[in-house]
């Protein structure tokens, strides 16, 4: 995933897929019913539970699915 900044994050299979793991992230469009404040939406990565916000990720501008080789 990248910001517009152009911060990047990633997250392997086995984090997501419900097969291996019951983490769940969430990809926000809103906060308390309303649309995400400038400098943060219009997308945001939340991933609860995570000790650091390291891979929570503001103004999200593209979403990418590799597979490993």
């Amino acid at each position: 995933m990248k910001a517009n900044d152009g911060y990047e994050v990633i997250f392997a299979l086995a984090e997501i897929d419900p097969e291996f793991a019951t983490r769940t992230i969430i990809l926000a469009d809103v906060v308390d019913g309303a649309p995400l404040p400038l400098g943060v939406g219009p997308y945001r990565v939340v991933v609860p539970g995570e000790k650091k916000p390291a891979r929570w990720i503001r103004e999200v501008k593209s979403i990418e699915v590799r597979f490993a080789k």
